[in-house]
C-alpha cells in the first residue's frame, strides 16, 4: 500500500504557481501566497519560514477549493473575500470593484492636497464608493473630514456598510444609496473625488476574464466611450462644489487630450502619473 503524500508548504507553492502559469494566470505566485496565507491564517513571513510544515487534510482542501476557481480566473481577492488598500484591510466580493494599487494615487494626491489646507473641517464627496476603499482611506487620514460615500448599487452598500463599521467610521462616513444622475446635495464640498467607469465599451470587450467576468460591469464601463461620467462631472461639479472647491478623479490611458476639452471651464487642471508613468488622476479646481 502506497504512502499517502505529504503536501508542504513548500510542494504547494512550487506546485500550484506552475499551474496557474499553464493556465495563464496572471501573478500566479502572488496569488498562491494569498491563498495560502488565508487558508493558513498567518502571514506571508511564516510561509517561507515554515517551508516544510504539513498541511491539515482540512487544509488542503479548502486550498484546493480556492485553486480551482482561481484557475477559472476568478480574482483571488474575491476568493478570500479581502483586500489590502492603502494599508487597510477591505471585505470584497463579486459586486463591488477590486481597488487597484493605481487608485493609491488618488488617494495620495488628496491627502496631501487637505493637509495643506488650513480649515477646521472639510466636506468630501466619494461618488461610487463601492467598498468604500477611497472615503475610509481618506477618513483614515484625515480626521479633519466627514464624508459622503454615493453608491448606487444596493449590493454594493451592503459591502460599504461592513467596511465602514469595520473600521468604525460610522460617525464620520455617511452613506448615500442613490443614483448620481439624480443625486442633489444639500450642501456643497470642498472636496469631490471618485472613481468613476472610464473604461469604453470597445476595451471592456478585451478586458481580461478575471475583470471582464468576475467584477461587476457598472463600476468598470459606461457601455459608451468612457467619458460619460465626466462630461456629467463637468456639468454639475460647478454647483456641486464650494468656490474654492475642488476634485480629483482616477482617469483611463489616453483620455487626457479628451478631458482637458471636457474639463476647459476650470482652472489648475494637471494630470498626476501613476507607478508605471500613466496618467492616471485629474485634479482640478472649481471655476474662478
Amino acid at each position: 500500500m502506497k504512502n499517502k503524500k505529504v503536501w508542504c508548504i513548500v510542494d504547494i507553492l512550487n506546485w500550484s504557481t506552475n499551474y496557474l502559469n499553464e493556465k495563464d494566470i496572471s501573478d500566479a505566485k502572488t496569488s498562491v501566497e494569498w491563498m495560502l496565507i488565508d487558508v493558513l491564517k498567518c502571514s506571508r513571513m511564516d510561509l517561507y519560514l515554515n517551508f516544510n510544515k504539513p498541511l491539515t487534510d482540512s487544509e488542503l482542501q479548502q486550498f484546493k477549493s480556492y485553486l480551482l476557481k482561481c484557475a477559472n480566473n476568478k480574482p483571488v481577492q474575491q476568493i478570500i473575500g479581502k483586500v489590502d488598500f492603502y494599508g487597510f484591510a477591505f471585505t470584497v466580493d463579486k459586486n463591488v470593484l477590486v481597488p487597484r494599487p493605481e487608485t493609491e494615487i488618488l488617494v495620495e494626491e488628496v491627502i496631501k492636497k487637505c493637509k495643506a489646507d488650513s480649515k477646521a473641517k472639510l466636506r468630501i464627496l466619494d461618488i461610487g464608493s463601492g467598498s468604500g476603499a477611497i472615503a475610509i482611506a481618506l477618513a483614515k487620514h484625515l480626521p479633519n473630514t466627514n464624508i459622503d460615500a454615493l453608491e448606487y448599487s444596493e449590493e454594493a452598500v451592503k459591502i460599504l456598510k461592513k467596511n465602514i463599521n469595520f473600521h468604525n467610521l460610522g460617525d464620520r462616513i455617511s452613506i448615500i444609496n442613490e443614483d448620481v444622475y439624480k443625486y442633489s446635495p444639500k450642501e456643497k464640498y470642498d472636496i469631490i473625488v471618485s472613481n468613476p467607469p472610464y473604461i469604453s465599451k470597445d476595451e471592456f470587450a478585451n478586458l481580461d476574464k478575471n475583470v471582464k467576468y468576475y467584477e461587476p460591469t457598472m463600476a468598470l464601463t459606461d457601455d459608451n466611450d468612457g467619458l460619460s461620467f465626466y462630461r456629467y462631472f463637468a456639468k454639475i461639479f460647478h454647483d456641486w462644489l464650494k468656490s474654492d472647491g475642488w476634485a480629483a478623479l482616477e482617469i483611463g490611458n489616453g483620455q487626457i487630450k479628451k478631458l482637458k476639452e471636457i474639463f476647459q471651464k476650470y482652472t489648475n487642471v494637471k494630470f498626476i502619473k501613476d507607478y508605471q508613468k500613466d496618467n492616471r488622476v485629474l485634479v482640478f479646481n472649481n471655476m474662478d
